[in-house]
């Protein structure tokens, strides 16, 4: 066989076989996957658009901050657990595979200022409310048919990390003795790294010309861009709070650098390798996103009862240009979809002790069409101390799981999270 023939295999097969085994790779990274800020909040489910009254109101929503009326200095760090199974369908032989992370979530402080009618809060600092550190690994034969690769013995790793981070400005101020407004100005910078590692032998020589085929992709990249939020929070009576949300679309530049490479062996023991490597720069223009809750204050204040939703329609995201010539123009109208993510949480302050205890849930649909996906579902708990009516310290667990499936492959996905946040009040 040719040397040029050789080289036209190992591209076709390396493209077939990565949309086949590599799903995650035709998923737009920045798209997605929350993870959530702040400890008291995550115990709630991320229930917090009509509380918002610790530093994480930058990010849930910065109409809140005018709330603070102590100087308030506050971090928050998270770890997590990713577990996936994943297994050909039709194969009881799953592949486990974990990958454990842990990372700042959130830094900064809130300053409230003294004027004549209501309070003035302004904010400063970071929260990082997208992670991508997971894992899936992939071992069997593949089960399709009518393709080159059909019965070969897969081995498959495709590693991630990564996240992406909001630097913010805000402010908040009383309009009313019961409206609030806020907004902040954000700068968002993140980075993400994915390595997949494939290798097939044909182990059951059910082809008479290939043996082995390795291929490795590495794509990094880095974000950033510009964006802001606004908010409201009104208290309509004494006991029930509403608030309401609206995030800009964000334009992030993405630099993006990646290396391939493809390896033939065959039965004659002629092998044929090739690789390459670039980088590009493009834009993905986020879309819109508008949220709204609301709060109700029960048992003197004791009991607080809260629920969020958050409207984004993915299809509107865009591309500047497009960083393949396979994505067309209408990549996200046809493949992505709009989303309605809902978040419920409870608090109980136990009299005496200063103890407040949470639970929550979360469900945050997948943004992608034509995935067999399960919607990502979250169930939270968590508790909080206050020390002296200055500082405070709140930790929260959260159980997330879902199931995908796509070309005869499909993962199990399973993770824990530990939020632990604290803040000091002077």
């Amino acid at each position: 066989m040719k040397p040029a023939v050789y080289a036209t295999l190992i591209c076709l097969f390396a493209a077939v076989f990565f949309v086949f085994v590599g799903t995650a790779q035709v998923e737009e990274m920045a798209i997605g996957k929350t993870f959530g800020v702040g400890a008291r909040t995550m115990g709630m489910g991320g229930a917090s658009l009509a509380l918002s009254d610790d530093f994480t109101a930058l990010y849930w929503n910065p109409a809140g901050m005018a709330q603070i009326q102590k100087f308030e200095m506050f971090s928050s760090l998270s770890h997590n657990v990713a577990i996936a199974d994943t297994y050909f369908t039709g194969d009881a032989v799953k592949t486990t595979t974990s990958r454990s992370q842990m990372r700042l979530n959130s830094i900064g402080f809130v300053y409230p200022l003294e004027t004549r009618q209501g309070g003035l809060a302004v904010g400063f600092g970071y929260n990082r409310p997208q992670n991508f550190d997971y894992q899936t690994a992939i071992q069997g034969i593949d089960p399709g048919s009518g393709t080159d690769f059909s019965g070969f013995s897969v081995d498959e790793i495709n590693i991630n990390s990564g996240g992406i981070g909001i630097w913010s400005f805000g402010a908040s101020v009383y309009v009313t003795k019961q409206v609030l407004l806020g907004g902040s100005l954000d700068f968002w910078h993140g980075n993400s790294l994915n390595e997949l590692d494939t290798e097939a032998t044909d182990t059951l020589n059910v082809d008479n010309e290939w043996s082995r085929f390795r291929y490795d992709d590495e794509i990094d990249r880095e974000y950033s861009g510009v964006g802001g939020r606004v908010g409201l929070l009104a208290h309509l009576t004494d006991t029930i709070n509403l608030g309401v949300t609206l995030v800009a679309p964000v334009e992030l530049t993405v630099d993006e650098r990646w290396y391939q490479a493809t390896m033939d062996v065959y039965d004659d023991g002629e092998t044929a390798a090739d690789a390459a490597r670039g980088k590009q720069a493009f834009d993905i223009e986020r879309p819109f996103e508008v949220g709204a809750g609301v709060a109700v204050k029960l048992l003197n204040k004791r009991l607080i009862l809260a629920s969020d939703v958050q409207l984004t329609d993915w299809t509107q995201t865009r591309y500047d240009p497009a960083p393949a010539d396979d994505i067309p123009k209408n990549n996200f109208e046809e493949y992505y979809a709009t989303t309605l993510q809902v978040r419920l949480g409870a608090e109980y302050q136990i009299p005496i002790i200063a103890t407040h205890i949470r639970f929550g849930y979360l469900r945050d649909p997948i943004p992608f069409r034509y995935t067999e996906v399960d919607t990502h579902d979250f169930l939270t708990a968590g508790v909080g101390k206050i020390f002296e009516d200055s500082l405070k310290l709140d930790v929260t667990y959260v159980l997330g799981g879902w199931a995908q499936e796509h070309n005869d492959v499909k993962t199990e996905n399973l993770t824990h999270r530990v939020f632990m946040s604290a803040a000091y009040r002077f």
